[in-house]
């Protein structure tokens, strides 16, 4: 496991967090963009050393705001559309499966960053710039917090 430092920073404020989060920038520092390619997200920040990956199941909340958001914003219109007769309702499927398999893969990033700035917006006390410097009740490693002490 690599062992990165995290580096005092400023108080987040919730606009900075919300900033952040539009431009896909580490909630933590905004110096660091989130993902290393196109769909892999860094597991630490690389320049402030926040753990942005975290543990098992946190992606669900990514995966509800990339369906929701291709669901409702576009599966459905589209369906609406040839239902009520306005396009063919063969043209609507056809648009409609086509937008459910593309669209996801086009919001990746962005519900990943909006996840972490809805997280953060609502629980900004766990983010490490907003952490007094002597708490330790919080960390971003939860095997860390959890392991015994040496």
């Amino acid at each position: 496991m690599q062992d990165l430092q995290l580096q005092p920073a400023p108080n987040v404020t919730r606009r900075q967090l919300l900033m952040r989060g539009l431009r896909c920038q580490c909630p933590n520092c905004g110096q660091a963009k989130l993902f290393e390619t196109r769909l892999h997200i860094h597991r630490y920040c690389p320049k402030c050393g926040m753990r942005i990956e975290r543990s098992d199941g946190y992606y669900l909340g990514p995966a509800c705001i990339n369906y929701g958001i291709a669901v409702f914003t576009f599966v459905l219109p589209i369906l609406l559309l040839g239902f009520i007769g306005f396009i063919a309702i063969k043209l609507a499927l056809v648009i409609a499966l086509t937008g459910a398999l593309i669209l996801p893969v086009l919001l990746y990033r962005f519900s990943w960053s909006c996840w972490l700035m809805i997280y953060y917006i609502c629980l900004a006390q766990e983010l490490h710039a907003n952490r007094p410097e002597d708490c330790d009740d919080l960390s971003f490693e939860e095997e860390l917090r959890t392991r015994p002490k040496d």
